[in-house]
C-alpha cells in the first residue's frame, strides 16, 4: 500500500496544458471533457481493446471529485492542469480557498456528503497540497499502468 502523504510546501512546475474554471456552473462536467481530449489527444484514453482502462476511470472520477470539492466548499475552481510524466498523470486542481482538505472520518460521513476527498486519496498513488495567496493547488499522481 502506497503511503499518502499531503505537504504546504511548494510543488515543482510541470508543464502542462492547463484549462480555465472559472464560475462553478458545468466546472466538474468542463474538466472531465477537457481530461478526456487531454488523454485522447495523447493516445492514452484508450487501451489496444478500444476500452478506457481502469486508470483514465479513476482519473476521470479524482477531476471531478476534486473539481466538485473547490465548487462546494471553497468560492470556486480555478484551473485544471494536466502533464504526464514517467508512465503517470499528474493532475491539479487550483481554488480559492486556503482551507486545506480532509479525508472525512467514516463516523461523520453522511447524506450530505464526506466521501470525496477520501476517495480521492484512495485513488491517487500520491496527492499534495500547496497554498499560495489566491488560494491553494491540490496536485495527484495516477499511474497510467496497473
Amino acid at each position: 500500500m502506497m503511503v499518502k502523504r499531503m505537504s504546504a510546501g511548494s510543488l515543482p512546475a510541470f508543464p502542462v496544458r492547463t484549462v480555465a474554471l472559472a464560475g462553478q456552473i458545468q466546472a466538474s462536467r468542463r474538466a472531465r471533457h477537457a481530461l478526456t481530449q487531454y488523454l485522447s489527444h495523447r493516445g492514452l484514453l484508450r487501451g489496444p481493446d478500444g476500452h478506457r482502462s481502469e486508470q483514465v476511470e479513476c482519473a476521470l472520477l479524482v477531476v471531478s471529485e476534486l473539481v466538485t470539492n473547490a465548487c462546494r466548499h471553497t468560492p470556486g475552481p480555478r484551473y485544471l492542469g494536466m502533464a504526464v510524466r514517467g508512465g503517470c498523470l499528474l493532475l491539479e486542481v487550483s481554488d480559492r480557498s486556503r482551507t486545506m482538505p480532509r479525508v472525512v472520518p467514516p463516523e461523520e460521513r453522511g447524506a450530505s456528503g464526506g466521501f470525496g476527498f477520501g476517495l480521492v486519496a484512495a485513488l491517487a498513488e500520491d496527492w499534495t497540497v500547496r497554498t499560495n495567496s489566491l488560494g491553494k493547488a491540490i496536485r495527484v499522481t495516477i499511474p497510467l499502468t496497473a
